[in-house]
């Protein structure tokens, strides 16, 4: 598989569509996540831009994954980009990585610098979250 970032994968990436859904237990393993807050490194279509962005994600530490909620996300493109984009898509990006904190804090200003410093996903994944069962309440 092609890398674009020069550093060694990290994590196994969902980007939760599901606003209802807040995956508190993996939904690989069953374990209870945790909060991990780093910088994702997000690229956009049109015009092409990068963006890095220091966002709280669960995680869990059993099966590496790293889940960044969409809504969360495309609200804050929302307020970023107000005048230059006013409608964020899911389609119009793609989160393609995770930089350290210390590189994040420098800013790296070009996308050589950035993609020097990137830590590409060992792959993504897609989960449907489980159905809740609600009993039909009794008719009188």
């Amino acid at each position: 598989m092609k890398r674009l970032g020069k550093q060694q994968p990290r994590y196994i990436f969902f980007l939760n569509p599901y606003p209802d859904a807040r995956f508190t237990s993996c939904p690989q393993c069953g374990a209870k996540t945790r909060q991990r807050k780093l910088p994702l490194v997000i690229h956009f279509w049109e015009p092409p831009q990068l963006l890095s962005l220091n966002e709280t994600c669960q995680f869990c530490p059993a099966c590496d994954l790293l889940i960044a909620h969409e809504d969360e996300l495309v609200a804050f493109f929302a307020a970023f980009f107000a005048d230059s984009r006013p409608a964020v898509t899911a389609d119009a990006y793609v989160v393609v990585g995770t930089i350290d904190r210390r590189d994040w804090a420098s800013q790296p200003a070009t996308p050589p610098k950035m993609f020097a410093a990137l830590h590409d996903f060992k792959r993504t994944v897609n989960f449907q979250p489980t159905p809740t069962w609600v009993p039909r309440t009794q008719e009188r």
